[in-house]
C-alpha cells in the first residue's frame, strides 16, 4: 500500500546491530556455565517476572541460559529459576 498523495511515509527506524552491540553484556554473562567458553551470543531480554536479563547461547557446546542483569551470575532457566 502506498502513502496517500502528498504525504511521505515515516522514516525507517534504525535497527540494532548484532556485530556491534549497543550494550556490552559480557560482564553479566562472561562465560558458558557448562564449558567456560567465552564465545557467547548475548541478547538482552526480560524474564517472565519482569527482571532484565541476558539470554546467552554458547557457540562451543550449544548450551543456553539466562542471567539476571546485576544479579549473582547464576545461570537460570527461561522461567527464571536456577539451573
Amino acid at each position: 500500500m502506498s502513502a496517500p498523495r502528498g504525504r511521505r511515509p515515516p522514516p525507517d527506524e534504525p535497527l540494532g546491530s548484532v556485530v556491534r552491540p549497543v550494550v556490552d553484556d559480557s560482564a553479566t554473562a562472561p562465560a558458558c556455565h557448562r564449558c567456560a567458553d567465552t564465545d557467547l551470543t548475548r541478547v538482552r531480554v526480560a524474564l517472565p517476572d519482569g527482571r532484565p536479563a541476558v539470554f546467552a547461547a554458547c557457540a562451543a557446546c550449544e548450551t543456553t541460559a539466562w542471567y539476571v542483569v546485576g544479579g549473582d551470575g547464576r545461570a537460570l532457566g527461561p522461567d527464571g529459576t536456577p539451573r
